[in-house]
């Protein structure tokens, strides 16, 4: 039964510190006006830049002798 009563206690105290610590924040909401709703980036010509494949070949999980991906195919399809 003391148990029970420490445990109560012990919850008291922290909620009341948690009580004070919030106590502290300012809760008043900001809005943001977004004057565009869907926000792209415009089209350009793609290019091609070596340095990408070679980035994601080095984290790639497998890959064949000439550089290729090796994926494998869902096994929910």
């Amino acid at each position: 039964m003391e148990e029970k009563e420490e445990i109560r206690r012990e919850a008291e105290r922290v909620l009341k510190e948690l009580s004070e610590a919030l106590g502290e924040i300012s809760l008043e909401e900001t809005y943001y006006v977004v004057e565009e709703i869907n926000v792209t980036r415009g089209d350009a010509e793609p290019e091609l830049r070596p340095e990408f494949r070679e980035a994601a070949l080095k984290i790639a999980p497998r890959k064949d002798e000439e550089g290729n991906y090796i994926a494998e195919v869902g096994s929910w399809v």
